[in-house]
């Protein structure tokens, strides 16, 4: 290769993390890692509406995990069996993934909400085909186990030793068919990706994490989770319902249990933001303790976590803390965390940082050549911690992989110096609080509704007052003036029971005004842009004060 050669590739967009030590994945497995962690006097804090958290120390952990196993094998269960968990109780949530992990099942883990008609639980079945439904109450027509069944029984401290490539963990995830799919996560990649969280964020058996997050989360399971256990270090895991109507006591926690680490998706920050506008909170937090405040799982608004931290630095909060980062169940959560935010708040787009150890990150053109280094373009990912593929489902996985083994994440951005920005998504999806949410499956849902015309609906993600993305759905309708406030009310009902989250603006529109390409292709982004320069701004109010 001659000198301008070697230089060319050189500035091709191409960022490789530091080699991942043998020790990591050759000397550890999920067992061995709890049964390290049992043997220090640390655990999880598991705090709910009780005045006192509850506190399970990892050698209880532990021995009730060893319950589960001894009971999981009386059943018949063979190693890599799939056992789904959908448990309200952390507690018994965490003891039977870890009844999973000492046996060599495959635990999936399931939304903690328990509603009567429990959809998800029955799309689950069917994908996956478990062994064992482990649940809380009976569900009609459906064979399942409780956790006191599970755990009146002996130990069974004979551990299976399996494979580092085995699947270890099946992530159920939304697909953008609306048919869900199983991401399949060995223990080589749980382990290297909490040894990546833990280096590139220097944590240790000493720190002190928070998490309040769902734990059927990617991140808060593997990097608010497995990660502690790895360390020894102590956790705590808080009930969302306690966080998200007051945002403030997790900072109220943060302090009173002197937590050196801990996260949230952008939004959250944009809920203390709120909340500290509004009200002088009258408390005398000290923040200093924390060391390191994970923002991912959604876009990263970089004036929202710069507010943050210029509202919270009275109260010691250091600007170093917050850290962007990027990652996605296919790759086992984070694999990029920025560690120098603070010094670039007036950029565009917020840098997340460069790849943890064993990923590599590279930018393509749409025929998948390395694009030069700063210009946007299609981001992939390689390296240990990304997915073996998708569960059953062998065309898909085919499809998010490159012929030369690169995964494909869907999204947009650049490289420089090794870093990675984010700029948007390839695909159409808003996420809303960390939940994708397919812009044509909410179109399919509003278009069924008499009153809608046809092929002239478009939902798209918008940035409300706060630079938070909402749902916009955009739509054509002949009916007259009188009749539109009941088919407001109608649109936001049905959006909401059939997809779970309510569209923050309806905006009925002429035909013309819905831009579409020379193939009919709805330009969603062109209305997005149209929504940021205010000029729908007269109808929202219209339909405002039509919908009360």
């Amino acid at each position: 290769m001659n000198k301008a050669s070697e230089q060319a590739s050189a500035n091709l967009s191409v960022s490789v993390g530091a080699t991942l030590p043998n020790l990591v994945t050759i000397a550890n497995s999920l067992p061995q890692i709890l049964h390290q962690a049992a043997q220090r006097s640390t655990g999880i804090f598991l705090v709910g509406e009780q005045e006192h958290p509850d506190f399970l120390a990892y050698s209880d952990l532990l021995q009730a995990a060893e319950q589960i196993l001894h009971s999981l094998r009386q059943r018949g269960l063979q190693p890599q069996d799939r056992v789904i968990i959908q448990l309200l109780d952390p507690q018994y949530f965490l003891i039977c993934l870890w009844g999973c992990f000492l046996g060599g099942y495959v635990p999936i883990p399931l939304g903690m909400d328990l509603n009567l008609d429990r959809p998800k639980l029955r799309q689950a079945i069917e994908l996956f085909t478990p062994s064992v439904i482990v649940t809380e109450g009976n569900v009609p027509h459906l064979t399942t186990v409780g956790m006191a069944e599970l755990l009146n029984g002996d130990r069974d401290s004979q551990w299976h030793d399996g494979n580092l490539d085995d699947l270890a963990l099946l992530l159920m995830t939304s697909g953008s068919t609306g048919k869900p799919k199983g991401v399949m996560l060995s223990a080589r990649n749980l382990i290297a990706s909490v040894y990546g969280m833990a280096r590139v964020n220097k944590l240790s058996s000493q720190d002190i994490t928070l998490n309040w997050m769902p734990l059927e989360h990617v991140a808060s399971l593997v990097m608010f989770h497995l990660t502690e256990v790895y360390l020894g270090c102590q956790q705590i895991q808080v009930n969302s319902e306690l966080i998200l109507p007051n945002p403030l006591q997790w900072l109220n926690l943060i302090d009173r249990h002197r937590v050196t680490a801990s996260w949230s998706p952008n939004f959250a920050y944009n809920l203390v933001n709120e909340k500290l506008n509004q009200q002088d909170p009258q408390v005398n937090w000290d923040l200093s303790c924390l060391r390191w405040m994970g923002n991912g799982a959604e876009a990263v608004v970089g004036e929202t976590a710069g507010r943050f931290i210029e509202l919270l630095a009275p109260y010691g909060l250091s600007p170093q803390v917050v850290s962007p980062g990027y990652g996605m169940s296919e790759t086992t959560s984070g694999i990029a965390h920025a560690q120098d935010f603070y010094l670039h708040l007036d950029r565009e787009y917020v840098s997340v940082g460069a790849p943890i150890p064993g990923v590599s990150l590279r930018i393509v053109d749409e025929e998948n050549q390395p694009m030069p280094e700063g210009m946007v373009g299609l981001l992939q990912v390689k390296g240990a911690t990304v997915t073996m593929g998708y569960y059953h489902q062998p065309e898909l996985s085919r499809e998010i992989f490159t012929a030369d083994g690169w995964l494909n994440t869907g999204d947009l951005g650049f490289l420089k110096s090794g870093q990675l920005t984010i700029t948007g998504r390839q695909k159409d999806v808003i996420i809303i609080n960390g939940v994708n949410y397919y812009n044509h499956e909410l179109e399919t849902i509003v278009e069924a509704i008499a009153g809608v015309t046809v092929s002239f609906t478009a939902a798209c993600g918008v940035m409300d007052a706060n630079q938070q993305e909402q749902i916009a759905i955009f739509f054509h309708t002949e009916l007259t003036a009188e009749s539109l406030g009941q088919l407001l009310n109608t649109i936001r009902r049905r959006v909401f029971t059939d997809a779970g989250v309510a569209p923050a603006y309806l905006i009925p529109v002429a035909q013309e005004t819905i831009p579409k390409t020379a193939i009919g292709k709805i330009r969603r982004s062109q209305l997005s842009q149209q929504f940021a320069a205010g000029e729908f701004e007269q109808i929202v109010s219209e339909t405002r004060e039509l919908s009360q």
